[in-house]
């Protein structure tokens, strides 16, 4: 195998299992994370992990045993969806930088980085050969 492809392929499985690594640590952080929100009235808190589930209800006081059911049910809905809410946007916050790595490694991949664009007219005058990468 040439030597240069032989770097690129050395290259590219460096990337990937960088690529992987940081997947693996962005997981591992946000299983450790919850994320709460208060009622406006501060009677109830709820936290929820990665996966929206509720694990923990905390009532400041005991003013709910007293409230019409819809009145709580309708405070206890809008609490977990705030605090839903912002573990979504953490889950974007820390995937976000990956994502856009992974598009330039899609790029490199498919062979559309200013990189090949730049050099599509020398392949355009190489012979052909096991690695053409003339589209035709």
């Amino acid at each position: 195998m040439a030597d240069w492809l032989e770097e690129q392929l050395r290259q590219a499985m460096a990337t990937l299992r960088d690529q992987r690594d940081r997947i693996e640590g962005a997981k591992a952080e946000l299983a450790a994370r919850t994320a709460s929100a208060t009622s406006p009235d501060r009677m109830v808190t709820a936290t929820v992990d990665v996966e929206g589930a509720v694990v923990a209800l905390k009532f400041a006081t005991t003013r709910y045993r007293s409230m019409p059911p819809e009145q709580l049910a309708s405070t206890l809905l809008d609490v977990l969806g705030r605090a839903r809410q912002e573990m979504r946007d953490a889950v974007v916050e820390v995937f976000e930088p990956l994502v856009e790595q992974r598009a330039d490694l899609r790029a490199a991949m498919a062979g559309t980085t200013p990189v090949d664009a730049a050099f599509a007219a020398i392949w355009d005058e190489a012979p052909p050969g096991p690695f053409d990468r003339r589209k035709g």
